[in-house]
């Protein structure tokens, strides 16, 4: 794994200072005593600040270090920064360059840092308000047929939500949970979880892998795909003025119906907030038409209640993969926080939008 004196060799080795000079216009070093490992995932890669500095100002820079042999993810990430960022350039950071073969096959992407949101104040409901424009607008700029004016964005390279590919997987999945939902009744400390929903959720999977027509229908754009909080930056959140919103981590992009990065961003979000769950309804439905509302902005309806697309979206998410991957850990005896939010919502919302 990378460290400090790794990266200061490698820095020395390939010379990176003079990048930088073409890059900033001006002679720069690394500060060599202030280098931070911001994320280590799993040893495939890991996120460093770096400071750079013309001997007066210094300037942050984020590196990031692909290990190989690289995931697919991996690849769709270096290929929205290389490719996507000509038409996305408002809602993500500028890279600077890529190094390729470091340590052999490692790849160092070098890109502005932006400031995460996360820090800057105490997120509260009210500041969806700032976010869910900036949401709106970046699905809008690749929205159905407006992909097919970025041949840079709808090369092969990039997931798509329909493909034949991602369908099987989702039914596969969905075989799967089945599975473990049987595995969890079997087991005496999880039955009890289990048990008040297994029937109607096991009748509820087999509509699937399609739960709601209407999701696909309200139409798709390129979405972020794992749209928390913590992966929004923005320069200064502490003022009421446009925060200048950019989206960084973006190793789950695909072309997919929009309504996903809402169900991350509010729903998700909602389900950890224990503090936010008794306005939980009043939230959701604010930024469901809020998210609607934006989307007017660029001609973009949708013929179906935004809540009940989020809620059909947030179903739709949990029955394809989530509720499995949380089944899997519990069986396995680790924690999970969500499952009983999952199981719960699953039979409310279940039966309110008419699975069973």
């Amino acid at each position: 794994m990378s460290s400090t004196d790794e990266i200061i060799r490698q820095w020395r080795h390939f010379g990176w200072h003079e990048k930088f000079r073409d890059v900033l216009g001006q002679n720069s070093k690394l500060v060599e005593k202030q280098i931070v490992c911001l994320k280590n995932s799993r040893e495939k890669t890991t996120i460093w600040q770096l400071m750079i500095t013309d001997g007066i100002e210094v300037l942050p820079v984020v590196l990031k270090i692909y290990k190989p042999p690289l995931k697919e993810n991996h690849m769709v990430e270096m290929k929205m920064y290389q490719k996507a960022s000509l038409t996305l350039q408002e809602f993500m950071p500028q890279i600077y360059w890529m190094e390729r073969n470091v340590n052999g096959e490692e790849v160092w992407m070098f890109m502005e840092f932006v400031r995460p949101l996360r820090g800057q104040i105490k997120l509260t409901p009210k500041h969806f308000d700032a976010i869910i424009p900036t949401v709106a607008k970046f699905h809008a700029t690749t929205f159905e047929s407006q992909l097919e004016q970025h041949s840079n964005i709808s090369d092969s390279w990039l997931p798509h939500y329909d493909s034949q590919s991602m369908a099987l997987e989702r039914s596969k999945h969905i075989e799967k949970t089945k599975k473990y939902l049987d595995l969890a009744m079997k087991d005496p400390g999880l039955r009890g979880v289990v048990e008040p929903s297994y029937t109607a959720i096991q009748q509820i999977l087999q509509k699937g892998p399609v739960f709601f027509p209407e999701i696909m229908a309200s139409g798709q754009s390129l979405i972020h795909g794992d749209l928390h909080v913590h992966n929004i930056s923005c320069q200064n959140a502490t003022t009421n003025q446009d925060w200048k919103i950019q989206f960084v981590d973006w190793e789950s992009a695909k072309y997919a119906p929009v309504w996903f990065d809402l169900v991350v961003l509010v729903e998700i979000l909602l389900d950890f907030r224990k503090d936010w769950q008794k306005d939980a309804e009043e939230i959701r439905s604010h930024c469901a038409h809020l998210y609607s509302e934006e989307m007017k902005k660029y001609g973009i309806t949708f013929q179906t209640d935004p809540l009940q697309l989020l809620k059909m979206t947030y179903l739709q998410r949990t029955l394809e993969k989530r509720l499995l991957n949380h089944l899997r850990r519990v069986v396995r005896g680790e924690k999970s926080q969500l499952l009983e939010r999952y199981l719960e919502k699953t039979m409310v919302w279940g039966k309110e939008l008419g699975l069973y």
